[in-house]
């Protein structure tokens, strides 16, 4: 699989995932995200573990975009997301070459490190990995648990942020919360227009989607701001 060297960063992951089949769309009952948004998209991030091209060029460009960040922060450790970040946090953190934790859903244990697998460095300044990000609440919610280790947790990485949700800078600022994304919808939107094979009715859903995903969310029954 190859990128067109033409295209920014963040075009060619996009590209990379309509290319690799993992931006579906849905084809009568829509997407329910767990934060509560109904979407005629899902984006499975996990095709990526499967397809070895697909996946250096993501981490190429995350490790080029992160890499000076990662140092002049002092951030010593990576902790992936459970499920979706586990992988592409081991991946960058072979590639930062820094330790990599994961964060668990649920506690398992007791104490403030009972959802945590692996071990903190000393004096733990982390980068938290997960795969997609509608209106950055679970990653404050992520935030604040792994803060609560003692750990100093400024920096979130996505492969994907949808940028069209309302509310989701004010509650970044809120929690001083830095999030960085490889690609947002507009550029996967972009991708799937430009790779053809949408029907006119796919078309239309996704224009209006990407329209008001607040109200596509609620007349599809899911949440609203």
């Amino acid at each position: 699989m190859t990128s067109s060297l033409s295209s920014s960063p963040s075009a060619q992951v996009a590209g990379t995932l309509v290319r690799l089949g993992a931006v579906r769309i849905s084809s009568g009952q829509p997407f329910v995200y767990t934060s509560g948004w109904a979407s005629p998209v899902y984006i499975d991030t996990r095709l990526l573990m499967s397809d070895v091209a697909a996946r250096r060029v993501v981490l190429d460009v995350a490790t080029a975009a992160l890499g000076a960040h990662v140092r002049s922060q002092g951030i010593n450790a990576v902790v992936g997301a459970e499920s979706s970040g586990i992988a592409f946090g081991a991946w960058l953190a072979e590639r930062l070459d820094l330790p990599m934790l994961y964060l668990r859903k649920r506690p398992l244990g007791w104490g403030n490190t009972a959802r945590l697998e692996g071990q903190l460095p000393p004096d733990a300044k982390l980068l938290y990995v997960d795969d997609v990000t509608t209106d950055a609440r679970s990653k404050v919610a992520a935030t604040a648990a792994l803060r609560a280790t003692g750990a100093q947790m400024h920096d979130c990485l996505v492969i994907v942020d949808y940028a069209i949700y309302p509310g989701a800078h004010a509650l970044l600022a809120e929690h001083t919360l830095g999030l960085h994304s490889l690609a947002h919808w507009a550029e996967l939107h972009a991708a799937l227009l430009a790779e053809g094979g949408l029907s006119a009715e796919q078309i239309q859903t996704l224009a209006a989607f990407s329209a008001d995903p607040v109200q596509w969310s609620i007349e599809h029954g899911g949440v609203g701001a």
